[in-house]
């Protein structure tokens, strides 16, 4: 069994990396790498070579409706909410339908694209991060032209990604 998901990667904006700067005082966790930043669009888990191999013809074939776009990183999320919180992430606009038919057509743990910032062990001040996801709102572009499948190989060290495979987007104008 492979560890997979379907994510925009990488992602790699300076700006992304200040925020999680500016969240250090107010949790104790693990941040994501600058390496691994990327935006989740579906987690699959364990799964087979076989399913690999199904899931790879899926997104091949999803891609082609695609076409290069913007995507927007917008405002922080608490996950799952404000009063427990275990990550930190950005959510990310003008990913929706590609979302939406990644569940219809290959399923998986399917959440509203995002971008995780860190996971949190212990939240130090939490009043602090409350205010500040709430007052934050980054509205930075990124350009997608592709989506890739991913493997995660978990470490004492933290995740490994490889890329499986890239789809790219190649729906004509």
């Amino acid at each position: 069994m492979v560890r997979c998901f379907i994510a925009v990667y990488p992602i790699e904006i300076e700006s992304v990396y200040k925020i999680q700067e500016e969240l250090k005082p107010l949790i104790e966790g693990k941040e994501v790498e600058r390496e691994n930043m990327h935006v989740t669009l579906s987690f699959l888990g364990g799964i087979s070579e076989k399913e690999i191999a199904s899931i790879k013809e899926k997104l091949k074939e999803l891609s082609k409706q695609y076409q290069k776009r913007e995507a927007i990183l917008t405002k922080i999320k608490l996950i799952p909410n404000e009063r427990f919180v275990r990550v930190v992430a950005i959510d990310v606009a003008g990913l929706e339908d590609l979302s939406k038919d990644i569940k219809e057509k290959i399923n998986g743990d399917v959440k509203p694209p995002h971008l995780t910032l860190a996971r949190v062990k212990k939240v130090k001040d939490k009043k602090a991060l409350i205010e500040f996801s709430r007052k934050f709102f980054l509205n930075q572009k990124i350009i997608v032209n592709d989506i890739k499948l991913m493997k995660s190989t978990l470490t004492r060290n933290g995740p490994i990604y490889e890329v499986i495979e890239t789809f790219p987007f190649s729906k004509e104008d």
